[in-house]
């Protein structure tokens, strides 16, 4: 039998070079992508902004008959800083005040269980829990004294927090200005043809998100037009002060947050309730227990399906990812970048068949 000749294989210098820096390339590509990806986060984020904030720019100019679309969008900034500052002025201070009382006088209330003639402190003198329950309160004024180091350490993340918000605000203030002159650039130099039905494809995208925008602020709304109501009937039969408008307020602003938005309200809520009086924190939790049940399975899906063109089903998939993919910020822009995906795959599918006849 011949014996098979080995088989040789020559590689270029060249080619051995360009591999090299493809693979450089690559890599300091991806290296860059993760040491910019929180900024091309406040960007997309931004762009989103700009487009669901774009139709409230162009009412304020049309109806105040402002040209100037600095202007206009000067103004709708003003209007909703306005609110979200008055809003906030309205629910922080007696938060912290209430907090603080709690926090402070806490150590003393774990101390009293073993002198009060209740449930609780009979139940401590017949397991002959007194020591512990000391033990414990000790515990948590010694953690107490040291709670300053946690809040200062903290200070630095709110302060970066503080800083991407102005920035993405910046950002967007500067994209509804500049928006339409970049659109008009970008569309002279597409192609004639293609031209027209870009625009249309465009605008329907443009229509699910602001849709999508004015669909969770409907939400947000309504669940905390229920909350306000049940507040102030459970805050009546309770007798206990409350500030029912303030919380509602916190359940309008985390109601902006698809799917999830309203149980960590409802958690805010319920231990602001606790601070004021344990059952009124009980028959709220209930509530909220029982009104997201209701909004998840019908408010939620319905009004989102309508505005996106997507199933209930589809709604609820494309919000989970977004929270399993970009926490907060990922479920709020899923729900309409599903819508837009959709838009997209349909249009794509029907120019593939027209090809085809």
């Amino acid at each position: 039998m011949d014996k098979q000749k080995p088989v040789e294989f020559t590689v270029a210098n060249r080619t051995v070079i360009r591999i090299l820096l493809i693979m450089v390339a690559t890599f300091l590509g991806i290296r860059f992508l993760l040491n910019v990806s929180h900024v091309l986060s406040l960007i997309f984020f931004a762009f989103f902004l700009s487009m669901a904030l774009n139709p409230a720019v162009a009412w304020i100019s049309r109806h105040l008959r402002i040209k100037s679309r600095a202007g206009a969008t000067g103004v709708a900034y003003i209007v909703v800083l306005t609110l979200i500052i008055s809003l906030f002025s309205v629910i922080i201070p007696p938060l912290v005040s209430q907090t603080s009382d709690f926090v402070t006088s806490l150590p003393q209330t774990i101390r009293s269980v073993n002198n009060q003639d209740s449930a609780v402190g009979r139940l401590v003198k017949k397991y002959q829990l007194q020591d512990s329950v000391d033990k414990i309160a000790s515990d948590m004024s010694g953690r107490l004294k040291n709670l300053p180091e946690p809040v200062l350490s903290s200070a630095g993340k709110i302060g970066s927090t503080l800083t991407s918000t102005i920035a993405v605000l910046v950002l967007t203030f500067m994209m509804i200005v500049e928006g339409p002159m970049w659109l008009t650039r970008f569309w002279a130099l597409q192609p004639k043809s293609r031209r027209e039905h870009g625009q249309k494809l465009a605008m329907r995208m443009y229509g699910v998100i602001t849709g999508y925008v004015n669909g969770q602020v409907l939400i947000a709304f309504i669940a905390a037009s229920f909350a306000l109501i049940a507040m102030l009937i459970a805050s009546n039969i309770f007798g206990v002060s409350i500030n029912a408008v303030g919380l509602a307020g916190i359940i309008a602003l985390t109601g902006l947050i698809p799917m999830i938005g309203n149980t960590l309200g409802a958690v805010i809520v319920v231990l602001v309730c606790a601070l004021s009086s344990l059952p009124l924190a009980i028959v709220m939790a209930i509530f909220f227990l029982l009104y997201q049940q209701i909004e998840n399975v019908t408010i939620q899906p319905y009004i989102q399906s309508k505005k996106n063109e997507l199933t209930p089903l589809l709604v609820f998939i494309a919000a989970m990812l977004g929270i399993g993919i970009g926490g907060l910020l990922g479920a709020f822009v899923a729900i309409p970048l599903a819508g837009c995906i959709r838009i997209l795959l349909n249009d794509y599918y029907k120019m593939r068949v027209a090809q085809n006849a």
